[in-house]
């Protein structure tokens, strides 16, 4: 039986989308990490992002947003309207912009936002593995500069 606060709008805003039943890798220089991929909770972007696995991009810290790192490049994947789409990111989420067709992953304390005000975002998977190394390699991205980012399905 349901636990009444599993019906709470919030509850079912920002986690009920939260559902996968396949995994993702990320992978950095001397580093990878393991996501949760969310096929059923957001099964049209899940599915329209799969279909360009794999793929590598540049990515920089964001300046606006806090602890996330986002692509420095556009890699627009044919998304166009946004499910299940969030301002309030949590630690290991990997989201898809899909106005500016931007990936981000954040590894701890943030909130999608722009200069402009806030923005929302896409998330698509969660990191479940390697979060803490993920952490290290997105800081350095603020001091070290732009990193390359691995991203393939595997299973």
């Amino acid at each position: 039986m349901p636990v009444q606060s599993d019906d709470w709008y919030w509850e079912k805003t920002w986690s009920d989308f939260r559902r996968g039943n396949q995994k993702i890798r990320l992978k950095w220089d001397h580093g990878e990490a393991i996501a949760n991929f969310y096929n059923e909770g957001v099964p049209k972007t899940a599915e329209t992002i799969r279909t360009h696995f794999p793929f590598e991009l540049p990515m920089v810290h964001v300046a606006w947003s806090g602890d996330m790192v986002m692509s420095a490049k556009p890699h627009p994947v044919g998304i166009t309207n946004p499910e299940h789409h969030v301002r309030l990111v949590r630690p290991g989420d990997v989201a898809y912009d899909p106005k500016y067709g931007e990936f981000t992953v954040t590894y701890g304390t943030a909130e999608a936002r722009l200069p402009s005000g806030p923005n929302t975002l896409v998330v698509f998977a969660q990191i479940c593995e390697g979060l803490e190394d993920l952490a290290i390699w997105a800081r350095g991205r603020r001091f070290e500069g732009v990193g390359s980012l691995h991203f393939e399905l595997l299973s």
